[in-house]
């Protein structure tokens, strides 16, 4: 992958707190914690994001997309194992072929898990194996898409809490939001801070 391009996303990741014997979580609630790899590659000299859709089947989350994680376990190392561990579970990939780079701000799922995104680059991306009753498919989505603000729409919804806003992206057919459109919208924002 283009070394310009991966030092200006590092720059904008956290790097501390992930010490193997130490760090579980941010919200140190192992139980409820989760980890996803957001997930890039280079495709036509381009980065792109690799992104799932959870099989139709599934209890949860059915035919949403999604970024591959799940939740921590009491075998994982820490969350950053679970964030590896559950990408080869669910699309083939071994930790050998993901560079990690670092890691966005934990966000709390509607489900009450603390997520924490690690953000890395799989190599041979196009050498998977999806697992059959989690995966329905995988696809990617140029990274640059993310980036327009034209693609971005925007949502408010009245809670009990008061009023909150969700983003939505969609990509040919398919529409990404929730928890994915969120920790995507992480990055994006991080980086255009960065150039004001």
């Amino acid at each position: 992958m283009d070394s310009q391009f991966k030092q200006q996303i590092k720059r904008q990741l956290n790097q501390k707190l992930i010490a193997d014997d130490v760090w579980l979580g941010s919200a140190l609630t192992s139980e409820r914690a989760a980890a996803v790899l957001f997930p890039f590659y280079w495709h036509n000299q381009e980065p792109w994001v690799l992104l799932t859709q959870r099989h139709s089947q599934l209890k949860h989350h059915s035919g949403q997309v999604s970024f591959p994680g799940g939740a921590y376990e009491n075998q994982d190392k820490n969350i950053r194992h679970t964030a590896l561990r559950e990408t080869e579970e669910e699309i083939g990939v071994p930790k050998s072929r993901i560079e990690l780079w670092g890691f966005l701000d934990s966000v709390e799922s509607i489900s009450g898990f603390y997520v924490t995104p690690f953000v890395g680059e799989i190599k041979e991306a196009d050498n998977l194996a999806l697992c059959d009753h989690e995966v329905e498919r995988t696809f990617g989505v140029p990274f640059a898409f993310f980036q327009n603000p034209d693609n971005r729409v925007t949502h408010r919804v009245k809670t009990a809490a008061g009023e909150s806003q969700y983003a939505v992206f969609e990509y040919k057919d398919d529409v990404i939001w929730g928890l994915t459109a969120q920790i995507i919208v992480q990055l994006v924002n991080r980086l255009e801070t960065t150039r004001l």
